[in-house]
Order: C-alpha cells, then sequence, then structure tokens
C-alpha cells in the first residue's frame, strides 16, 4: 500500500454510490447523538436542554443578542450589553461567526438553546461527513467500512467532552479539508482547497484556527519527508524548495485574507487580562502521566471534571486497536510507520510537555477544557488505524493478539495508576471520588475482548460481512455509551420553564424600553429565567440575553481595565473573566447611568426606579483629571471621584462614630467582631472589606443577617441598610485577618450633599437623540465655565471618535478607564462614532491577499497552459 495515496482528479468512477455514502455519513453520528439525547431527554426530545456550563452562563446569551441585533438590523461592533460597554469584535470573532448559527434566525429566542440543540446535530453530522469525504478522496474507495472511521472521530473523546463548546466544532469539520487541500499542494499544485479551508477555519473560530495552522505546518513537513525518506533535511529543503515557498506563500496569503478578522480581534483581545504572559507556562514540565491511558477508555472524561482532565482521546475500542496494530502490521512500509510516529510523537509531546502545550493553546494556558489540540492526535490516530485496517490486519491473527495485549496493558496501567495515586494527589478521600471508574474499566476491556474477535472473524470470508456489521454496532454502541455517560452528570437545564420565563421576562424589559426614550442602565438583581436552570445561574449576562444595558459580564473578552475601574469602585469581580453590579451604591448608579433596578420572583415583579440617576453624560469640573483610583479603597475612591466632578471638597461618604468594640478569637482562629456605632449623617450605611471573605463573615446589622445575591469570595460594597443621624447600629462580623479602623470601612453616604449635589449635575447633562445606536451617539449640551468637561460613563477606547460642533476632539481617559472630553462655554452638539479599531485596515489587507492569490492562481494556470 502507497504510504501516501494520491488523490485522483476524476471521482465519477464512484458512481450513484457516493451520495449514499456521503448521506450515511452524514446521518449516522446525527443518529448516534438523538438516541443519546432522547435518553437523557434533551429537547426537542424532551422537556430538558444544555444550560450547562459555559452553554448556559455565556453562549446561549451571546447567541441571543447575536439573532437578535442581526433579526432587527441594530448590528454594531459596540455594545452597551458588555459591561458599561465595549468592543464587541473579539466575542463576535470567537464565537459567533459560524455559519452554522444561521440557523437561528429559525427560532424564536425563547427557543435559541433548542436551536443550539440542532446546531450541534448539524455540526456533528457535518465532522462524520469531512472525514467520510477524506477517506474517500485519499484513499480512493467509498467501502461502507469507512463511515465506522468517520464516526469514531464525529464522537470522538473530544467532541463528546467539547460538543457544548460549539464554536470549536467547525474546525473538525474543516480539519480534513484542510489537510486534503495541503496533500493537494504537495501532489497537484492545486493550492484552492488549501486556501479557502484554512481560511475558513481561522474566520469560523481564530482560536483553533491558530492551532490548525501549527498543525498544518508539521503535516506538511510530514508529507515532505514520506515523499522522500532517504534524503537529508539539508537535500530535502534543496529539492523541494519551491514547493515549500509555494507553501509558505499560499498560507501566508490565507492568514492575511483573514486579517479583517485576526486585526481587529487582536487589538481587542489586547484589552482584556489575556495580553499577560507568565514565564511558568512555558516551562517544560510535565502535564500528565500514565493516567492519561485512561483516556482511550469509556467515559475517562465526564461532565463533573470537564475542566481538568487528560487528553480526550477516545476512539472507541476499534480505534484504538486498529491504532496500535499500525505499528504491528508487517504490509505497512517501516520507513511509513517511524515517521508516522514521528509526527504522533510530537503531537503527544505538545500536549505533554507545559511550555509547548501553552505554545500550541496561544501562548496562554487554558482556563479549564485543558488539550484543546487533542483532536488532532485523534485524527491521526484514526488514520494510521485506517491504514492498519486496509492493509490487512484482520489476516494476521498474531498481531492481532499483540494489539489486544498492548491496549489492554496500557489501559490496566492507566486505570490502576489513577486509582493508587489520584486520590493523593488530589486530595480525595476515597476511591468512590475518582473520576475514573473500575466499572468502566471493566467495560472497556471487555469492549476490547469483543471487537477483537470481531476483528478474527472477519478474516473468514463467509461471516466477514456479518463481523464488520458487528463491529459497526459495537463501535457505534460505545460512542454512544461514552457520550451518555459523560453527559449523564451533568445538571440539565428546563426548556419548557425556559421558554415560559423568558417571554415573561422579555415582556417587562420590553416595557423598560418603552417607557424610556433615554440612554439607561438596568440592575437585573433577579431572574426568572434562573428557575430554568438546573447550575447555578448568577445572571451576569442576562443584559445580552434581554437587550438590556447593565454592568453585569462574564467572557473572556472582558476589558480589563474596565474591570479594574469598577472593582476599584467597590464591585464585585471574581476573577479577570467576571465583573458584577453587586456592590453598587446609590453614587454609582448616578454616575453610570443605572435607573432601573429589577427583582423579579414567579411570584412577584419589582421594579425600582432611580429618578436622579444622571444620564450617559454630563459636565464635570477641570479635578476630574486629578483623580487616581487606589487600590482596596472603594469609599475613599468613590468620595474623592465625586468630589472632582462637582468641584468641591465636600465630604459626601460620613465616617460612623463608634462607642464600643468587642473582640474574642474563636479556636479555628477566626476574629469575630461586634461593633457598637452611630451613624452621622442621614443616608445608607454602606461597609467596604478589602481584607474579609463576604460570604464568610456572617455579618449581621442590628440582629438581621446580610444577603448578597452572589457569593462574594472577596471585596465589594454592601449596603447595609439606611438610618438617620444618631441612630444607634450593632454591627457583627467574622474576619481572618484583625480589622482596626472601622471608620475607612464603615461610612455613610450624606443623602443631603448628595440630592444637593445631583441637582446641580442635572443642570448641565447630554441631551442624547433619541434615533441613538451604539456605534453612533448623537445629542447637545451646554456647558458652564465652572464645568468645562463632558463626562461620559463610557470606558475609553479607541475605537471611539469625537465630533465636537462638526470638529474631531480627542478622548482623554479619566477616573481609570472612563472618556471625557474638553468643551468650551455655551451650546455644543456632540457626536460619537464607533469604529473597531483595525478592522478598515484589516479589510483592506485582506481583499489584497485575496487578490495577490488569484493573481498567483492565473499565473500558475498560464504556466502550467504553455507547458501543455
Amino acid at each position: 500500500m502507497s504510504s501516501i495515496p494520491q488523490i485522483p482528479k476524476n471521482l465519477n468512477q464512484y458512481g450513484h454510490r457516493r451520495f449514499g455514502y456521503d448521506l450515511l455519513a452524514f446521518a449516522l453520528p446525527i443518529i448516534v447523538v438523538i438516541i443519546t439525547f432522547w435518553s437523557l431527554q434533551i429537547a426537542p426530545f424532551g422537556h430538558q436542554n444544555l444550560l450547562i456550563s459555559d452553554m448556559g452562563t455565556q453562549y446561549v446569551a451571546w447567541l441571543t443578542q447575536f439573532r437578535h441585533a442581526i433579526t432587527t438590523g441594530q448590528f454594531s461592533f459596540y455594545s452597551f450589553s458588555l459591561s458599561l460597554g465595549d468592543n464587541a469584535f473579539p466575542l463576535v470573532a470567537y464565537y459567533l461567526l459560524s455559519p452554522f448559527n444561521l440557523l437561528l434566525f429559525f427560532f424564536p429566542a425563547s427557543e435559541v438553546p433548542l436551536a443550539v440543540t440542532y446546531i450541534i446535530l448539524l455540526k456533528i453530522g457535518s465532522i462524520g461527513l469531512s472525514t467520510a469525504y477524506f477517506l474517500r478522496r485519499v484513499y480512493h474507495n467509498t467501502r461502507w467500512s469507512n463511515l465506522i472511521f468517520s464516526t469514531i472521530f464525529s464522537l470522538s473523546g473530544f467532541v463528546a467532552t467539547y460538543f457544548y463548546d460549539i464554536m470549536w466544532l467547525d474546525a473538525l469539520i474543516l480539519l480534513p479539508l484542510v489537510m486534503i487541500g495541503v496533500r493537494q499542494l504537495v501532489a497537484h499544485k492545486n493550492p484552492t482547497l488549501y486556501f479557502l479551508a484554512l481560511w475558513a477555519t481561522i474566520v469560523s473560530n481564530y482560536y483553533l484556527g491558530y492551532m490548525t495552522c501549527l498543525f498544518v505546518v508539521c503535516y506538511f513537513i510530514y508529507l515532505i519527508v514520506e515523499q522522500t525518506p532517504d534524503q537529508t533535511w539539508r537535500e530535502r529543503i534543496h529539492t523541494n524548495k519551491q514547493l515549500n515557498w509555494r507553501f509558505i506563500g499560499v498560507s501566508a496569503l490565507s492568514g492575511f485574507s483573514t486579517l479583517f478578522v485576526l486585526l481587529p480581534t487582536l487589538l481587542g483581545m489586547l484589552q482584556t487580562s489575556k495580553q499577560s504572559l507568565s514565564w511558568r507556562a512555558f516551562l517544560p514540565t510535565a502535564q500528565f502521566g500514565p493516567a492519561a491511558f485512561t483516556q482511550f477508555g469509556m467515559n475517562a472524561s465526564d461532565y463533573t471534571n470537564r475542566l481538568q482532565h487528560d487528553p480526550s482521546v477516545y476512539m472507541a475500542s476499534f480505534g484504538f486497536l486498529l491504532f496500535i496494530s499500525f505499528f504491528l502490521n508487517p504490509r505497512i512500509d517501516r520507513r511509513h510507520k517511524r515517521i508516522t510516529a514521528g509526527l504522533i510523537g510530537f503531537l503527544v509531546l505538545g500536549m505533554f510537555l507545559t511550555g509547548f502545550n501553552t505554545i500550541w493553546h496561544m501562548l496562554q494556558p487554558p482556563n479549564g477544557f485543558p488539550f484543546r489540540d487533542a483532536y488532532f492526535f485523534t485524527f491521526i490516530a484514526l488514520l494510521c488505524g485506517y491504514e492498519s485496517w486496509q492493509a490487512g490486519i484482520v489476516n494476521d491473527h498474531r498481531q492481532l493478539n499483540w494489539a489486544l495485549a498492548i491496549t489492554s496493558g496500557l489501559l490496566s496501567i492507566g486505570y490502576v495508576t489513577a486509582m493508587i495515586f489520584q486520590p493523593l494527589l488530589l486530595k480525595h478521600d476515597t476511591l468512590t471520588s475518582l473520576y475514573v471508574s473500575p466499572r468502566f474499566w471493566l467495560f472497556s476491556l471487555i469492549g476490547l475482548v469483543i471487537c477483537w474477535a470481531l476483528l478474527w472473524l472477519s478474516s473468514t470470508p463467509y461471516i466477514k460481512t456479518v463481523a464488520i456489521t458487528c463491529l459497526a454496532f459495537l463501535t457505534v454502541s460505545e460512542l454512544g455509551a461514552n457520550l451518555y455517560f459523560g453527559l449523564q452528570p451533568a445538571h440539565l437545564g428546563n426548556q419548557t420553564a425556559y421558554e415560559k420565563n423568558y417571554q415573561i421576562e422579555q415582556r417587562y424589559f420590553s416595557k423598560i424600553r418603552r417607557d424610556s426614550n433615554a440612554f439607561y442602565r438596568v440592575d437585573n438583581r433577579n431572574s426568572l429565567i434562573n428557575e430554568a436552570y438546573g447550575e447555578s445561574y448568577n445572571n451576569y449576562n442576562d443584559p445580552l440575553l434581554f437587550n438590556s444595558h447593565g454592568l453585569d459580564l462574564y467572557s473572556s473578552t472582558l476589558n480589563e481595565s474596565t474591570r479594574q475601574t469598577l472593582k476599584q469602585l467597590g464591585f464585585y469581580s471574581k476573577n479577570s473573566r467576571r465583573i458584577s453590579s453587586e456592590g453598587s451604591t446609590h453614587l454609582t448608579n448616578a454616575l453610570f447611568a443605572v435607573k432601573y433596578e429589577l427583582q423579579m420572583t414567579p411570584a412577584k415583579y419589582t421594579l425600582n426606579i432611580h429618578k436622579h440617576a444622571l444620564p450617559l453624560g454630563f459636565a464635570a469640573s477641570d479635578r476630574l483629571l486629578d483623580v487616581k483610583l487606589t487600590k482596596n479603597a472603594a469609599i475613599q475612591n468613590q468620595n474623592e471621584l465625586w468630589q472632582a466632578i462637582n468641584g468641591t471638597h465636600k465630604n459626601y461618604f460620613k465616617p460612623v462614630k463608634v462607642h464600643k468594640v468587642v473582640r474574642r478569637q474563636s479556636a479555628d482562629k477566626q476574629y469575630h467582631y461586634t461593633y457598637s456605632l452611630r451613624a452621622q449623617a442621614d443616608g445608607t450605611l454602606y461597609a467596604y472589606f478589602p481584607d474579609v471573605e463576604v460570604a464568610a463573615a456572617n455579618i449581621h446589622v442590628n440582629g438581621t443577617k446580610q444577603s448578597t445575591r452572589l457569593n462574594i469570595e472577596s471585596q465589594a460594597m454592601l449596603s447595609l441598610g439606611r438610618f438617620k443621624t444618631g441612630t444607634p447600629v450593632t454591627l457583627t462580623l467574622t474576619s481572618p485577618k484583625p480589622i482596626k479602623t472601622p471608620q475607612n470601612w464603615l461610612q455613610t453616604l450624606d443623602q443631603r450633599a448628595f440630592d444637593a449635589s445631583l441637582a446641580q449635575l442635572h443642570q448641565s447633562t447630554f441631551k442624547l437623540a433619541h434615533d441613538w445606536r451604539p456605534d453612533r451617539l448623537h445629542g447637545t449640551i451646554r456647558i458652564k465655565p465652572s464645568k468645562p468637561w463632558l463626562f461620559l460613563s463610557i470606558p475609553h477606547d479607541a475605537g471611539w471618535h469625537m465630533y465636537v460642533d462638526d470638529v474631531d476632539v480627542p478622548v482623554e481617559k479619566v477616573a481609570g478607564n472612563m472618556s471625557a472630553i474638553k468643551l468650551t462655554r455655551g451650546q455644543h452638539r456632540i457626536r460619537l462614532v464607533y469604529r473597531a479599531p483595525g478592522f478598515r485596515v484589516g479589510v483592506i489587507l485582506s481583499l489584497l491577499s485575496f487578490f495577490l492569490f488569484l493573481l498567483y492562481c492565473w499565473g500558475d494556470y498560464r504556466r502550467q497552459h504553455l507547458l501543455k
């Protein structure tokens, strides 16, 4: 058998059989998933849905917002639903550019989780189709047994573990096409498929597109070495000089033609926390040990350990046995085995060593969902198994026996190692808490033995068809069982409850939009759709889900400067991907145009209106430029910012008067405090604990326990209630550290002074026109000499272009990451236009790259035509 099969130029030799072959390749994995979803009662085959993990907390909200933006014609590259507002390009580029998302437009917003199920089915079926197409084109046949291999890849361990991260599945669909394209480039000097398939991979998801680019380089080198096994590296480079330059040129043009996505995305992602690199992530340390062999067994990774596990490389017993048999098969050329082993070894090394793994993951260690490049290994391993199958390994019973012994041994080493060492490493008390289960060890061994026996039988002519049919049934059963048991521990959502409650809640948000024509933000304190979730849902992305504006966001594209600004003003941020409205005060509500506070329960709907909330922009004094936010000093920061805006030295926050402090230390080394104090101003008493874990502090005010919407693990401003001057207050709390100065972290917002300042600020505000769009704001403001700055509660962004009376003016960065512009006295027309940084340049460079590629193809055609 040729080690590198050539791709025929005419495939009509397959006749009508191609249609049935392709149709079954597409349908078979879909049928397996449908049966699995039906058994788990996942809609449309039941009442449950996939509101789990990031799908529930992030993707459904983003897909719903994407659907709304497109269906209403209000799509823009800036969104005020991303916390205070942010460049939407990175989020769109990473999550929303798959063509399969067009299916969303056939479903109402309340049925987006249902649409997601159909998208997953179509994507998994497409993986099977493209894999079968690869086998047909590369190995020149349409044997029905090919579909066993295509189904294995479409339901492999990577897919079973990460299928609900739907934006990654497109890369698996396109991988076989990219590989065919590379082979065409090498064999026929035809770059078109390679150019387009690589382009589509990068555009649909640039993250896995980046990994595909790295893999393509490895695969190209592999093909060159296969064609020149007896040459030295120097000779290979010299012999294939023209081919090498063609590969580099076409790859570069394909990559540059995606700059309309990559360039603005890169500039946007540089504003997130991902811009920083850790040298520890590049150390040559081991990522996993022998326990990783369990991943070749059934259900080695299930939903409960989705954030941390060994590489997901499950390929059923059939794929695993044949993969090992590839290196034992005497009919396969030894040099081909050696060269293929080199490629596989390099892919394994890329996952095994921390430094290499970081490079594969775009220079950032993955935060959960590890080894996102594992599917490259699976695909190559399956091709090895396929070649062994094609080379007639079933006729060599001795080597099949060895393959069974090796696979069983590796699997057993993995399980034994996991069961011995994993409790020690993970500090688990019992073996029952392991993510690997001895029963699945047994199931996997039984599967290997049955598969081995059927492979033996398939060498007998008169029962060959029956044996292969049984092999196919065994394989799809194992793949379905692996998917089922992997998803079974998930607390699935309720589709019926989601549709009902989403529609109710959306009506209330629509009512808010009708009642207010100006810009506003909503603090959504509780949501009806929480009832539809089987897991904890903290409403971070409700502004996207209901097309409203808020402060919350949970996304890896969260602007780090904006997050730090809000955190320094007292808002709770669990990590670099989350910012919450928890920690708001009357002052921040006014500052950030938070006009509404919405609380919903099945029995009650409460909408509080902050009547004095300021609009999107208002006039501020010159002192605004002097504000420097200090870490762990939220009350001080709010007070100084409000003083600067108003141009006064008046303290709006007043410290409490402490009469008595009782402190005791318990046996668990916790400090228990009881404070007797009195407010020294009429207003809301706020607490800010920079060194106290609020969730564990057990805070009581006058005997009433203080609770928060979120489980606050660090600092945040807390409202302890409204009190009049002189009112006695008893506060009790627990702290792991001594607290020395309660006057600094317990202060009252002087409501009388605050209301007076608001009345002054309302006299000079930015009057936004009713026809505003997120990326085009215009209106008017009248400026007085005492307050010459227009403060905008819009994060500073290089994409904003400000025009005052049609004159372009610079936008200043103030108060952390907010925006302001200097104005002169009098009435002014203000216009703000947002252009995603890098988009125009990216489009130009992309079009130029496409043109150069077409020019190259035309020149290549001319050369070939002249040669004829």
